[in-house]
């Protein structure tokens, strides 16, 4: 998850997600599969990455970026017995810097093969200047006041940066497609699940007969990761439509195990799934009685739902995506006044 654009998660998340460093290896009938934690400034904690055993250790995600970030991979590497030149395959499920950001380390250390979404690839492609300029536009459309916009789209922008840093296009020696793909010899089935990021992938594979699920942030127990999508380049106020529909199709796949890239190793796969569609119908119903009431930016609908200025930019992306939504719907329409969309009731 992007930090700058997070939902707020209650306190009793992180107590009910805590594991022992003792919990974090998964027997899956005769692979043991290793967890390893980064630490985020948010809930719940940690961003994981998992070790899958084998003649050709595969390693899927890659941790957080910078000098805490690579310590913390050699450290979680080395309680499971390895070093990063130890691996010799690493899998992406998306472009956020929190699962990409020591693939410079592993590909300094070593030669692993890196596997990452091709969409990774069509987002570089696209001119920083546009995207600076689009993502002014987008958060003035939505609403913030004009005084903002600066720092707004230099922390936006900074964090493309990032991760550009961290998994240069140079890096990747296959981009990932709708098309199953072997990884040493195991066979991987892509599923591609946008909403939280553009690029975002859940990975199903068999281990020893068992079907699991490295799902990024998708299907995490017990939240839900916001819908981001873009942030603030074109096609932010698709997020939440997107969000929905990668939810529903998620649900016609079965898994019995899920590896998710925050919070504990789980068998709810279908239940996590169900809480994540009521928890954006809920915001969307409340949305939608906001708007009742008078009409209103997505950003004064952020401000009333977050309460202070930094919650507001946790949920700013996701409440435009939830408007759009609604006025795809036809529950609300908008009107654009001097560059700012408001929302009324139909």
């Amino acid at each position: 998850m992007a930090l700058p654009l997070i939902e707020t998660y209650p306190s009793w998340v992180i107590v009910s997600i805590s594991m022992s460093r003792s919990d974090r290896t998964t027997t899956t009938r005769d692979v043991r599969v290793h967890q390893l934690e980064f630490s985020v400034d948010w809930p719940p904690g940690h961003a994981a990455a998992y070790v899958i055993p084998g003649d050709e250790p595969i390693l899927v995600d890659a941790g957080t970026p910078g000098e805490r970030g690579a310590e913390e991979l050699r450290a979680e590497l080395g309680d499971h017995g390895y070093d990063p030149s130890d691996i010799e395959h690493v899998v992406l499920t998306h472009g956020h810097a929190d699962h990409v950001g020591q693939t410079p380390t592993l590909v300094e250390a070593g030669s692993p093969t890196v596997y990452a979404p091709r969409q990774i690839r069509d987002r570089y492609e696209r001119d920083m200047e546009t995207v600076a300029e689009q993502t002014r536009t987008n958060l003035l459309e939505a609403g913030l006041e004009p005084e903002y916009l600066d720092s707004a789209s230099e922390r936006l922008l900074s964090a493309r940066r990032t991760v550009r840093e961290s998994l240069p296009a140079d890096a990747v020696d296959v981009w990932i497609d709708d098309e199953p793909f072997t990884v040493g010899t195991r066979e991987v089935e892509p599923i591609y699940s946008p909403g939280h990021h553009i690029s975002h992938f859940c990975f199903g594979t068999t281990l020893d007969g068992e079907r699991v699920v490295f799902s990024g942030d998708m299907a995490m127990e017990p939240f839900r990761a916001p819908a981001l999508l873009v942030n603030f380049d074109d096609g932010v106020e698709d997020s939440v439509r997107t969000f929905r529909a990668t939810l529903e199709r998620l649900k016609t796949y079965q898994f019995e195990r899920v590896f998710p890239g925050h919070g504990p190793v789980h068998d709810r796969y279908q239940e996590c799934l169900d809480r994540s569609i009521a928890d954006l119908e809920s915001k969307l119903d409340r949305c939608l009685e906001r708007i009742e009431s008078d009409r209103a930016t997505a950003f004064q609908i952020a401000s009333e739902r977050a309460g202070t200025k930094r919650g507001i930019s946790r949920i700013f992306a996701e409440t435009v995506g939830l408007v759009g939504y609604l006025e795809d719907r036809g529950d609300v329409r908008s009107v654009l006044e001097d560059g700012v969309r408001f929302y009324e009731r139909n």
